[in-house]
């Protein structure tokens, strides 16, 4: 079991990231899990491995320091979790998630990686039906 994050599943397509972040999109739909808000296609990942995209926003968090180590966390949390959900249950993942932090402090690390956990966790117990089209989740 490797616990890695390659470059290869992070999310960097700028224009699957403005459609994500495009408002009133029928094909992204969006989930609240303290302290996160979830944007993610409304179909499954024909590809293996899920590409992931952490944003944290500059109007809550002024000091680029604040913001970096909110992303450290999150991506570490993302790195130790997802070996959990390699193979089959992998696959039901989405293809492209996007984590923007929601929370106006700084959360624990141990918090973080519960939340994380949870997500992945949820996102593999859910079947292509059961997938919601509606942008609110």
């Amino acid at each position: 079991m490797k616990f890695t994050f390659p470059k290869s599943e992070r999310l960097t397509q700028t224009k699957i990231i403005d459609i994500l972040f495009q408002k009133d999109s029928q094909i992204v739909a969006q989930r609240f899990v303290y302290p996160f808000r979830l944007l993610y296609p409304s179909t499954l990942a024909q590809e293996e491995s899920t590409k992931i995209l952490i944003s944290v926003p500059k109007r809550k968090f002024k000091k680029a320091v604040d913001r970096n180590l909110i992303k450290r966390r999150i991506r570490e949390a993302y790195r130790l979790s997802k070996p959990h959900y390699v193979g089959e249950s992998f696959k039901q993942l989405p293809e492209y998630i996007a984590f923007v932090y929601i929370g106006s402090i700084i959360e624990p690390f141990d918090l973080i990686q519960k939340r994380v956990h949870a997500i992945l966790k949820d996102f593999s117990n859910l079947k292509t039906k059961d997938i919601p089209t509606d942008a609110r989740t």
